[in-house]
């Protein structure tokens, strides 16, 4: 089976000079067509990593003008200045996505006092493809997220794709990840459906052995609206041990609309029970 490592060598090519290409297979993909956006973050920082970008901890910020769409030959731009490798990736001549990947400065990596999910929780829906959640592609995740009154959490560990040499977690096992719950922060929050939009990921330990299962969660109460009109919404999450050491941060922005509801609700309601589809999005529920 492809490794993830793999799958990013042959989507994402970008030469010394800067320029490339990128070609992303299904396998990356989170709404069918359209690249998961924490894909779309871990292939550019991946690319970085091509051009000389730090390889200890860093700092990663992707803005998604356009949703990347996959199986579609795309143009990969690079350039490094001042130890910033800034990429962009576009279509006929139009930024779909846009990033920037810098050195990180070290933190204290244990964080104790972090919120790790709750005891019991309801399921958040599952479906066949994503590459977070999906069943049937043999790439993904399979993210069980649960939620409850104070937020979204997983308690996981990386299957044998993600993995690195010497038993290393890819760097890109976060970035997904974190999307994944900050993605469904937002949703509950705003009681709609959306995408992301922007995304901004500290990679504290990007080399991670794994050694013991992962807890990505994020909190309701952190999640806060950055537009006066209540679209954008900023949502925090984190990658961590059980035991509380970081290894990463998102602060990830949401766009929820009924204009997005209008073709994700059916989508949710045929995968999920109905006492927990009205807890969820009950302004849709029957």
């Amino acid at each position: 089976m492809d490794t993830i490592a793999d799958i990013f060598a042959a989507a994402a090519l970008v030469a010394a000079d800067g320029r490339g290409k990128l070609h992303v297979p299904a396998r990356l993909q989170s709404w069918p067509g359209i690249v998961h956006g924490g894909g779309v973050v871990a292939l550019l920082d991946w690319a970085a990593l091509t051009l000389g970008a730090h390889d200890g901890p860093r700092s990663v910020e992707v803005r998604l003008t356009s949703s990347v769409p996959v199986d579609t030959a795309l143009v990969l731009e690079g350039e490094m200045a001042a130890e910033i490798v800034r990429l962009t990736v576009l279509e006929g001549g139009q930024t779909l996505s846009a990033g920037a990947v810098s050195r990180l400065e070290p933190r204290e990596p244990a964080m104790r006092e972090a919120w790790r999910g709750g005891a019991t929780g309801w399921s958040l829906p599952l479906s066949e493809h994503c590459l977070a959640c999906g069943a049937l592609n043999p790439l993904g995740l399979r993210l069980a997220l649960r939620f409850d009154a104070e937020g979204v959490w997983a308690r996981l560990a990386p299957p044998a794709p993600w993995l690195a040499p010497r038993g290393r977690m890819h760097p890109a096992f976060a970035p997904v990840v974190l999307d994944e719950v900050a993605w469904w922060l937002g949703a509950l929050v705003v009681k709609e459906g959306g995408l992301t939009n922007r995304i901004s990921i500290a990679l504290h330990r990007p080399d991670v052995a794994f050694g013991s299962s992962l807890v990505a969660a994020g909190r309701f109460d952190a999640v806060e609206p950055v537009d006066r009109r209540h679209t954008f919404w900023r949502t925090e999450a984190a990658l961590m041990t059980e035991d509380g050491v970081l290894i990463a941060t998102a602060s990830i922005v949401f766009r929820g609309s009924a204009e997005y509801s209008a073709t994700q609700m059916e989508y949710f309601r045929r995968r999920t029970p109905p006492d927990v589809f009205h807890r969820m999005f009950p302004n849709y529920a029957r």
